[in-house]
């Protein structure tokens, strides 16, 4: 028979194990359409709004552009990522991008403070469970005209139900503002980094303070390496110079700017799998799968979703359950089980060796 790639619907999966898998990246997607927002001289804040409403996602506009700058949109503009890059270019700014949140900053802004996010991000999934739940959890935030950095950090705090150290904010006054579905990375880089600063993590006091930026950032991030083929490779140094790549297995370390990864996640040039007849055939090392599982997770979770729709069985009697516990995100298209299994071992902190039909997980030696 041959093995084509398949791709696994929602209800292969238990509703109690992972209620909110999905196939697809609505912010991706949502960039890839078409922009509905029209008009002619429309100040920057309306034509973000407008965005946001009409997409579903934040735009953020960094303090230091001015946000009555004039703006027109055409009916026969392109993609909304297009717009938003020809708006930047049109007014000097950068664009930054990092789900659910673009961002429009001075050049050199953007695209940085989009990396602190993710790398923020990143650093919170390496928490103890309950706190990374917690923090990354997906909220609404918003705040009233004129409200201060301070003020703003103590609804991030209430929020989160994190303490955050707001006095080294500077006193600013803040036109109102509402962001959707964002988590605590989100909120609290777009905080500070209006005035060069950055949030850092106290583990010893469960306290997020703010340090000066002093240099830029880049962030580590694994994908499948079919997503990095030497074509995109080379794109990717292009676009950040510095970029990394390091071959772990099925997957590939990328660790480089947020436009970096931008540009893996938002490439869509690989043909389409086509669905088989079934999976009865297809020995489960074959076995292939299109998944995005939004927030994170409990790695035990996730990996006895995979294993059970992909035919192996789990065995983690060598693996601790603190590693069990530990939120992992999943995010592939078209991947062998096999390598799907090795991410989330590898995020847990955990190693897997494949013995038959068995997946025999354990804790890094």
């Amino acid at each position: 028979m041959n093995l084509r790639s398949v791709l696994l619907s929602i209800a292969w999966f238990s509703a109690a194990i992972l209620p909110a898998v999905c196939a697809a990246d609505s912010f991706d997607d949502q960039l890839r359409s078409v922009c509905r927002v029209v008009g002619t001289e429309l100040p920057l804040r309306v034509v973000a709004q407008r965005i946001g409403d009409a997409h579903g996602i934040n735009v953020w506009i960094d303090r230091r552009v001015d946000p009555s700058t004039p703006v027109s949109l055409s009916a026969a503009a392109g993609s909304l990522q297009q717009t938003l890059e020809a708006i930047a270019a049109k007014s000097q700014l950068e664009v930054g991008y990092a789900s659910p949140v673009v961002i429009l900053a001075p050049q050199g802004v953007a695209i940085d403070t989009a990396t602190r996010i993710l790398k923020l991000r990143s650093e919170m999934k390496q928490l103890p469970i309950s706190a990374a739940t917690r923090l990354l959890e997906p909220q609404d935030l918003a705040w009233d005209r004129l409200s201060t950095p301070a003020e703003i950090a103590q609804q991030i705090a209430a929020a989160w139900q994190v303490s955050v150290v707001g006095e080294s904010l500077p006193h600013d006054l803040w036109d109102r503002c509402k962001l959707q579905g964002v988590d605590a990375a989100d909120a609290l880089v777009l905080l500070a980094a209006g005035f060069d600063l950055a949030p850092n993590y106290n583990p010893q006091q469960a306290t997020f303070g703010f340090d000066r930026i002093e240099k830029s950032v880049g962030v580590a991030l694994e994908y499948p390496s079919t997503k990095v083929a030497a074509g995109m490779a080379r794109e990717l140094r292009k676009i950040d110079p510095d970029v990394k790549l390091e071959k772990r297995g099925a997957l590939i370390r990328v660790t480089g700017n947020s436009a970096v990864h931008h540009r893996i996640r938002s490439d869509r040039s690989a043909a389409k799998p086509k669905q088989n007849g079934g999976l009865a055939d297809v020995a489960p090392g074959m076995r292939r799968f299109t998944l995005r599982i939004p927030g994170m997770k409990p790695a035990a979770s996730i990996l006895q979703a995979v294993c059970n729709a992909s035919g192996f069985t789990l065995d983690t009697s060598a693996a601790s359950s603190e590693n069990l516990k530990r939120p992992v995100g999943l995010e592939v298209e078209d991947q062998l089980a096999t390598a799907i299994i090795e991410s989330i071992c590898t995020q847990a902190g955990l190693t897997v060796r494949f013995d038959a039909t068995t997946a025999v997980v354990a804790d890094r030696p």
